[in-house]
């Protein structure tokens, strides 16, 4: 249970620090720069204006459950050792 609580709680605080205090150019973020369109289809960049990729969310979520998973075996298989 204590191995799920940490795993749960460092995913919210990666996922916090990952889209409110990162930017674009930061491996672990999710943000990307939203582009727009003039009308003479000229692409500009607004600067601070961000929003949260779900494909970057989706990939940390796995991550975060196989770390999970794989503590949860290590902790399990240590107190398996002990018992013998």
């Amino acid at each position: 249970m204590g191995v799920f609580i940490f795993t749960f709680f460092s995913f919210l605080i990666w996922l916090y620090l990952a889209s409110n205090h990162s930017t674009p150019d930061d491996w672990w973020t999710v943000k990307y720069v939203k582009e727009t369109y003039t009308v003479d289809n000229e692409v500009k960049m607004i600067p601070h204006h961000f929003s949260t990729s779900l494909l970057k969310v989706i990939i940390g979520t796995g991550i975060f459950i196989l770390l999970g998973t794989l503590l949860s075996f290590f902790v399990i298989n240590r107190k398996q050792r002990r018992l013998d």
